[in-house]
């Protein structure tokens, strides 16, 4: 039989985020749901602006060129 393979880190912290869920008040798990939320939130905002700054660092050369003229 082979052995079980090591666990991921983040089957460490599900079953830690089980344990914790199974002896927390309803209050305490509200508070972690909004917090996730925002931190997911937080997240796409960062992938938002990353992404429109390496648009605006590809594009950037287009300022400095004027298109007006035709030769």
């Amino acid at each position: 039989m082979l052995p079980m393979p090591p666990e991921t880190g983040r089957q460490i912290v599900m079953k830690f985020l089980q344990y914790e869920i199974a002896r927390a008040s309803t209050a305490d798990l509200l508070r972690a749901a909004n917090f996730l939320e925002g931190a997911r939130e937080i997240r796409r905002g960062c992938r938002k602006q990353r992404t429109k700054a390496r648009k605006d660092q590809q594009t950037g050369w287009r300022k400095h060129v004027d298109n007006a003229l035709l030769w």
